[in-house]
């Protein structure tokens, strides 16, 4: 999978519009699930990862070297998700009201786990899904991220124990 994924790139990398749909294709649930954890909205997620595609088509030629394909694709998305988080905070809300629960909330696992992950902090919430969903490594977050490996494993053992506390419905404080 990995020989495939450097083969994909360096196509990519020369101009083969066919490799670089099948990376795209290769990265979308990834990509979602990153998109997802950070911005909480499915539409905002869509258009910070159309726009990662775009950056990454016309940027793929600074990738250096191929297997950190994956890290550099991430990092994109991630900065236009801050992008997304930046001109939402200069939004003012028409409407203050609270958001009505998903249909069936308390009946599909999907849709409790999905919501026990929106309730914790941004960190917490983007490092299990790295980890747990998108299957990276302690090492490979932290470069992600630009922080140590220990401060990682902070945030997991944390947002472990504080996904715990809201899944199962507990009350009070995790600190």
């Amino acid at each position: 999978m990995a020989e495939s994924l450097h083969k994909l790139v360096k196509k990519a990398k020369k101009g083969d519009r066919e490799a670089f749909i099948a990376l795209m294709e290769g990265q979308k649930l990834s990509m979602s699930r990153v998109a997802l954890a950070i911005l909480h909205n499915e539409e905002d997620a869509a258009d910070a990862i159309g726009e990662t595609v775009l950056t990454a088509f016309s940027q793929l030629c600074t990738l250096r070297e191929a297997r950190f394909f994956k890290t550099w694709l991430t990092r994109v998305l991630i900065g236009h998700c801050c992008d997304r988080l930046r001109e939402q905070r200069r939004l003012v809300p028409l409407d203050a009201l609270p958001e009505a629960p998903a249909p069936g909330a308390d009946v599909d696992r999907a849709m409790d786990v999905r919501r026990s992950l929106g309730e914790l902090s941004e960190n917490d919430r983007l490092v299990l899904t790295l980890f747990y969903l998108d299957g990276l490594k302690i090492r490979e977050i932290a470069s992600l991220l630009g922080v140590k490996e220990g401060t990682v494993k902070t945030r997991l053992m944390r947002g472990r124990k504080r996904f715990k506390q809201v899944y199962l419905g507990k009350e009070g404080d995790c600190t």
